[in-house]
């Protein structure tokens, strides 16, 4: 399972480093505007009560704890916000707990895919049929 932790971590860092080298304050509130939007917070917490019940063994969840505190950390640093680290974060989270339960989700998917194309997700996605698995490979 840390191998499968592992790999996420990797290609979602890589992309948020290219996001943040060209991230501007303007954009990051356009960004936390988008994301407060009605349609997409209630997709969010859609996707998070799916999932909410679902547990992690003791060492997954310090594992995914760890990096969700290290996203949050280098987020506020690079960007100066407190809000978008948090988001992220945040979504890491879910996007972990659906890749490590095995549960395919349409929504979560495509949230991971957006991350991927180097793109803070705030509204619409981007849209792929491939599973977060083959995402991550």
């Amino acid at each position: 399972m840390t191998e499968e932790i592992n790999k996420l971590e990797a290609v979602f860092n890589q992309s948020l480093k290219t996001v943040f080298e060209r991230i501007t304050p303007k954009k990051i509130d356009e960004i936390l505007d988008k994301r407060d939007s009605t349609k997409f917070s209630d997709e969010w917490m859609k996707a998070y009560q799916e999932i909410e019940e679902k547990s992690f063994d003791e060492e997954t969840e310090d594992k995914i704890s760890d990096i969700r505190k290290e996203i949050f950390i280098s987020t506020f640093r690079t960007t100066g916000s407190s809000d978008l680290p948090a988001y992220i974060s945040d979504d890491f989270g879910l996007i972990c707990s659906y890749h490590i339960h095995q549960i395919e989700n349409r929504w979560v998917t495509n949230l991971l895919f957006t991350y991927l194309h180097h793109q803070i997700p705030d509204g619409e996605l981007l849209k792929t049929e491939k599973s977060i698995k083959e995402l991550i490979q």
